[in-house]
């Protein structure tokens, strides 16, 4: 039998759901062992994050100097638009065969994990190609203002960072099959060893005197490896998850377009917000301020990595909740969670306000001046931001994003042109300001989303932030 779920006078399919399955046995299936493994694996991201970014930037500043190290910033950047060519299907397939799996339906899962790569891997080959071609046609040297590349060296390098992301593409596929069939922290700790190890590897290969050619060469290398490694785990894992054409079917794609074309505006938006961030920056005001701003933005969004951990473990839960036609539970675990979240962005935010100049030097050997009032903003934007993304969970558990999605590319877009106005007035604060008014409208917008998803009210979920969490009486609830 098959279940339509009916949110705020708005019918949200969720396909192959069994009407017997239950919030009971949601909970006795395992949902606490769930959880608890899932953030295990995921708290792991943060301390990765940290070694790779707080780790590998004084490195990178050794080896190359500040010049140097401005330009890898601005070239790496600009491959991270290719992002958008898995056309969002990677994270479309996951909450999709997530939900089918739940449901016992693992030929329908098998039918999106094919159609899904399919996909993905043609359009990322084409669109690589393309960027090959047209790569060529840039001045980079003088549209970045580079201090030591000559614009063939950074040919090589926007190239060789492509590739990586075309390869790094095939890792969303397979995490869905690691997330669908229950090995979602198993999935995620191994990509991020496979981040791990790249970066110490490309970093020892900078330190022997590499260049950012032979780093970029690095990158590409080990993710190759690393992917191959990675895809072969899952086939052991579930073998009935197989690569292949002949499960794949264009009706799964056209399905899946609306849902993947949301997801791939995320992406999107995160790169306008990042790297797009740092190349306008790099663009009005030279490499120094690129530095100065992403190693500020990267001390600020350590809390922003503590958070992601509940967003990412909470995701599988939330898609198994909605294909069980559990409301109830999807709506106890929005609360939970974004208590949870407010507190530790609160906490970690004042933290870094008295700790983070003294990081920030000892981090940097006062190599960089601190901005306080760029930091200070940037901080801002963390704990509304980290509110947000937990809550956009929601309707991306199960496929019902699209809008918001389109919203925050819009949005994201808008910060980056008010960034450009805003730098010859305030300089990196500029950029600052400009994030936290994009982040203080979608807070507003996706919140308002998710109590419809969840079937909660303004009201009832804020008086519920004030009460103290306890697992235990989750679980009992769901009885």
């Amino acid at each position: 039998m098959f279940l339509e779920l009916r949110i705020q006078n708005q019918v949200k399919r969720v396909s192959f759901v069994q009407p017997g399955k239950t919030l009971k046995s949601i909970a006795d299936g395992g949902l606490r062992r769930r959880l608890l493994k899932g953030a295990g694996a995921t708290a792991l991201s943060p301390v990765i994050s940290a070694i790779v970014q707080l780790g590998s930037v004084p490195l990178l500043l050794h080896a190359w100097g500040a010049a140097t190290y401005g330009d890898w910033l601005l070239l790496s950047a600009i491959p991270s638009y290719l992002t958008f060519s898995d056309l969002g299907f990677g994270d479309a397939s996951g909450s999709d065969m997530s939900v089918r799996v739940a449901a016992g339906d693992r030929d329908g899962a098998l039918e999106t994990f094919q159609s899904s790569w399919i996909l993905v891997s043609a359009v990322s080959l084409v669109a690589l190609l393309l960027a090959a071609i047209a790569t060529w046609w840039f001045p980079w040297q003088a549209w970045l203002k580079l201090s030591g590349v000559s614009n063939v060296e950074a040919v090589k390098v926007v190239m060789l960072l492509g590739a990586y992301v075309a390869v790094s593409q095939q890792n969303g596929i397979i995490e869905s099959g690691y997330r669908s069939d229950g090995h979602f922290a198993t999935g995620t700790f191994w990509i991020l060893m496979l981040r791990l190890s790249e970066t110490l590897v490309a970093t020892i290969v900078a330190l022997a005197g590499g260049t950012l050619v032979a780093v970029a060469a690095t990158y590409l290398a080990v993710r190759c490896g690393g992917t191959m490694a990675y895809a072969l785990y899952m086939r052991q894992l579930s073998p009935w998850i197989r690569f292949g054409f002949r499960h794949a079917r264009w009706g799964t794609i056209k399905r899946m377009a609306a849902p993947a074309i949301g997801f791939m505006a995320f992406p999107l938006g995160y790169a306008l917000t990042l790297q797009g961030f740092t190349v306008v920056i790099g663009a009005r005001m030279g490499p120094i301020a690129v530095v100065s701003f992403s190693t500020l933005r990267t001390l600020s969004r350590m809390v922003l990595q503590v958070n992601t951990v509940m967003k990412h473990a909470l995701w599988p839960e939330l898609s198994r909740a909605f294909g069980e036609g559990n409301v109830d539970l999807s709506r106890i675990l929005h609360r939970h969670a974004w208590r949870a979240t407010l507190g530790l962005s609160l906490v970690g935010g004042l933290s870094l306000w008295i700790v983070g100049p003294t990081i920030y030097g000892v981090w940097l050997h006062h190599g960089i001046p601190f901005d306080a009032a760029c930091f200070h903003v940037l901080l801002a934007v963390v704990v509304v931001s980290s509110l947000w993304e937990l809550s956009a969970v929601i309707p991306m558990s199960t496929n019902g994003h699209f809008r918001i999605a389109m919203i925050y590319s819009a949005v994201a877009l808008t910060s980056l042109g008010l960034t450009w106005m805003l730098i010859p007035l305030m300089g990196t604060v500029g950029g600052a300001v400009a994030l936290l008014a994009g982040d203080g409208f979608m807070s507003l917008f996706v919140l308002r989303a998710a109590l419809a998803h969840t079937g909660d009210d303004r009201k009832n979920f804020v008086g519920a932030l004030f009460v103290m969490p306890r697992f235990r009486q989750m679980h009992l609830s769901a009885r």
